[in-house]
């Protein structure tokens, strides 16, 4: 028992299942680190911002250790993308995340996730 606690406890400390819509906001290069857990599988869920200039957010994000690249203005539709979580049941599940604002070195994004049922995801914080 006591070996369970002395594995298992940092994971517990430092790590929050979150509620969705989460409100992110990150500096640029600061990666949010997000463990996404779906029936028996783990995936990773790596968020972060490069570049802001002309009103145009570059965005990394990898998931599934799969790098992606998008572009982000500030007006509807073009500031928000979908990350599928799978593809394997109709309706997927998937987040929704979206660029609130941003002001002087930060960035603010509301991720939602839809079709949730089965799906946990883990806040593992930011580097």
């Amino acid at each position: 028992m006591n070996k369970f606690f002395i594995i298992f406890l940092p994971i517990f400390l430092f790590s929050t299942y979150i509620n969705f819509p989460y409100t992110l906001t990150l500096k640029k290069d600061e990666k949010a680190v997000f463990d996404v857990y779906y029936k028996n599988f783990s995936h990773s869920f790596i968020l972060w911002w490069t570049l802001y200039k002309n009103d145009v957010l570059t965005v990394i994000y990898i998931y599934d250790n799969f790098p992606h690249h998008i572009e982000l203005y500030k007006n509807y539709p073009v500031n928000s993308f979908k990350v599928k979580i799978t593809d394997l049941v109709e309706p997927f599940p998937y987040f929704w995340i979206k660029f609130d604002s941003f002001n002087d070195e930060n960035a603010t994004f509301k991720i939602y996730l839809f079709n949730k049922k089965g799906v946990k995801v883990n806040f593992k914080g930011k580097e």
